[in-house]
């Protein structure tokens, strides 16, 4: 039995919006162009404090921090989860060549600004490693003057990324995050991640494998392992392996007993100790022939100037490592945002990340980035604002000014595991296509996409893959919509797809096609298309065919009257073409003084299927001039066969567009044949329709009447004249 439905009735005129414009008083919301100069440079108070809101995101968070339920939680996950950032800090800094006292540098220094600017609340930057130095002078021997230079290097890369990023910053480049789906991000940062596993294969096996960077790198750098494997360090294995086994085991239990541990147990660092204490007294390195961490110095570093004159070198390196940087900050901003409910704002990130960039570069830094896995540990252990990156800042800088002197024994291979290790959660990501390819073939694209284009071109050329693959699938969505034909749902005011829905009635002589895309060029000519299909009328065809008729039926006139150039004038016969409902008829007929002073024949046409078009454009959110010039096309070809185009629900948005681009000058397309509904745009032409009939009935009885009135007075001629 069904539910009883409230029902409504609703009792108003037929509103096309020229008339509900006029009824309603429609305002207008333009605003002259020297008003919106004035609004954007009107100095206030309040304009200025919410810049400085902006560029301080500080100033809003801070006001609002609850101490006593936030303060404890964001130190607990902050000093957790910088046990795991020293160890990982040093290790990313292997990856990148440089001396692991580096990555310590940029996991304290870029935080600093980071912590004032960032709209992040759990972020945590570090090395991007994305870059791989090549800055190596093969004539230099000196391991000390070599690392002075790669870190000079290092610290002017940073500056001339940050500059950029800055710069992009004000220029809003964030408008990029709406092209970052989630399956690119997925796609791109599961290669990333398994980019990261294959670097850092060889500290596991402990085996010389030289650095590569651009397309193709990953797998050069897999084919020197593979050929390395004979020569692995099984000490430096050996290490890796338990530590890898333990590490995996503690962070099960973690997650199994999260609600009730108050903290996840910092296993990183203990790893660290563990390992240093063992190889240390030993002398494990030593006698095995085992890669250490060595020598870091202790300490701040002293500040550095960059060397401005090398930035021409370093452009495209340093564009690319700005894009690639904020794109992986970006990528995991927004999903932390999206799981906490707040927003993230694109471009105080871009901002953000290239102050952090610009300070670091003075001391020695890396280019930094999200630093995954540790950004996790903060939000899995409770971390709620940069109270907690601060206090990942504070276990950096005690062990930058003590406890690394204790890391001059420290194997490569452990730190080698632990990012192997923290890389689970990215590399659990592999399984996607399988899953997306159920619920959507386009993103499964899109993944696989970015993923290859990341894995085998390098980080650089995923992104412009990956965001230009986006693109196309996003044209590609819009331009292959298929427009549907709809009749009235019996009884109400509602039209659907009549092969979706039973009980819907077929209206005489109107013809209604919904369309649900932008029209702009890439699909003005498909969308053109879809309605004669829809339809079953070409009114380019029709028109043509007719046109052809016609001269084709002159042409035949012509040549009969050349043809009758002897003919005897006292009974002439005239050849006549008789178009009618389609046929041609030939014959002949003997011409009168009236006849030859008379027009040519006309053609009589063959009546169109219907006499009203409506095309319900609610899903059209936008149209370029391609499209607008389409719609006046169309106008044109159905108003020369003596159809009427209506369009309904065209949103205020395009029906701006459509005044701006010229579609109501001169005539092309009447405002009045625009209406708020389908239903309003189906009254009118059925009232319109019954009025034409009613019109053609009275002028064709009145052509009747006048003929016979005619024939009386020619038979009363003829009478009298016999």
């Amino acid at each position: 039995m069904h539910r009883p439905r409230p029902r409504y009735v609703i009792d108003r005129p037929v509103f096309n919006l020229p008339d509900f414009d006029q009824e309603f008083d429609k305002k207008s919301r333009q605003f002259p162009v020297g008003e919106k100069v004035k609004k954007l440079f009107r100095c206030s108070a309040l304009r200025l404090q919410a810049l400085l809101f902006r560029l301080l995101p500080i100033l809003r968070w801070l006001p609002k921090y609850k101490p006593r339920e936030s303060l404890l939680r964001d130190v607990v996950s902050g000093i957790s989860a910088g046990t795991i950032q020293v160890p990982q800090g040093m290790a990313f800094a292997l990856l990148a060549n440089l001396p692991p006292v580096n990555g310590l540098y940029s996991s304290f220094f870029p935080l600093i600004p980071y912590f004032f600017m960032g709209t992040v609340h759990q972020m945590v930057p570090e090395s991007d490693f994305s870059h791989f130095n090549e800055t190596l002078n093969a004539t230099v021997v000196d391991t000390e003057q070599m690392n002075e230079v790669r870190l000079g290097i290092s610290g002017t890369l940073a500056c001339l990324t940050a500059v950029i990023q800055i710069g992009l910053g004000f220029m809003q480049f964030g408008f990029v995050a709406i092209y970052l789906s989630e399956s690119f991000i997925r796609g791109f940062m599961t290669a990333a991640g398994l980019q990261i596993l294959i670097s850092v294969l060889k500290y596991i096996f402990g085996i010389k494998v030289p650095p590569y960077s651009g397309p193709l790198a990953a797998i050069y750098t897999l084919v020197d392992i593979f050929r390395g494997l004979p020569e692995t360090n099984v000490a430096s294995l050996v290490f890796a392996l338990v530590s890898s086994v333990v590490l995996i085991a503690v962070k099960e239990l973690n997650a199994r007993y999260r609600h009730k541990l108050p903290f996840p147990f910092p296993m990183e660092i203990i790893i660290v100790v563990v390992a240093t204490a063992i190889s240390g007294p030993l002398h494990l390195p030593e006698k095995y022939h085992m890669d250490v961490v060595g020598e870091i110095a202790l300490g701040f570093p002293a500040p550095i100037l960059p060397k401005v004159g090398q930035w021409e070198e370093m452009l495209g390196t340093a564009f690319s490592l700005a894009v690639v940087g904020y794109v992986i900050n970006l990528a995991m901003g927004r999903t932390l945002a999206a799981k906490h409910g707040y927003d993230v704002d694109p471009n105080q990130e871009m901002l953000a990340l290239g102050c952090s960039n610009f300070l670091g570069s003075f001391f020695k830094i890396h280019v930094i980035c999200c630093a995954l896995s540790v950004t996790l540990a903060v939000d899995s252990a409770g971390g709620t604002s940069q109270f907690a990156s601060l206090c990942v800042m504070l276990v950096v800088m005690v062990t930058m000014l003590s406890l690394g002197a204790f890391l001059k024994p420290l194997p490569k291979s452990v730190l080698g595991a632990l990012i192997a290790v923290n890389l689970k959660n990215t590399l659990l990501q592999l399984s996607d296509p399988y899953y997306l390819w159920k619920k959507s073939r386009l993103d499964c694209c899109v993944w696989v996409v970015s993923f290859l284009a990341t894995f085998f071109l390098s980080l650089p050329y995923g992104v412009a893959v990956g965001v230009g693959f986006s693109i196309l699938v996003v044209i590609f969505k819009t331009q292959f919509r298929n427009g549907s034909a709809v009749a009235q749902i019996m009884d109400t005011d509602i039209y659907r797809n009549p092969k979706v829905y039973s009980k819907v009635i077929s209206i005489t002589g109107v013809e209604i096609v919904n369309y649900c895309s932008p029209l702009y060029f890439a699909n003005a000519d498909m969308f053109r298309q879809r309605v004669i299909k829809k339809t079953g009328l070409d009114p380019g065809k029709l028109i043509l065919a007719r046109r052809n008729s016609l001269v084709a039926m002159k042409s035949q006139i012509i040549s009969q009257l050349e043809m009758q150039d002897d003919f005897d004038t006292s009974s002439p016969r005239i050849s006549y073409v008789n178009f009618h409902s389609g046929d041609a008829n030939v014959g002949e007929q003997d011409p009168s003084p009236s006849t030859l002073e008379q027009d040519p024949p006309t053609l009589e046409l063959k009546p169109t299927p219907f006499h009203t078009l409506i095309l319900d454009l609610p899903g059209v959110c936008f149209m370029d001039l391609t499209g607008i010039n389409t719609l006046i096309k169309m106008n044109s070809s159905y108003t020369t066969l003596g159809i009427k185009l209506y369009l309904a629900n065209v949103q205020a948005q395009v029906y701006e567009e459509l005044e701006a681009g010229g579609a109501f000058d001169d005539g092309n397309i009447s405002r009045s044949n625009l209406f708020l509904s389908v239903h309003d745009a189906v009254v009118f032409a059925q009232q319109s329709s019954a009025e034409r009939r009613v019109s053609w009935e009275a002028e064709k009885a009145k052509q009747e009447l006048s003929s016979n009135i005619n024939e009386e007075k020619d038979l009363e001629q003829e009478m009298f004249e016999h």
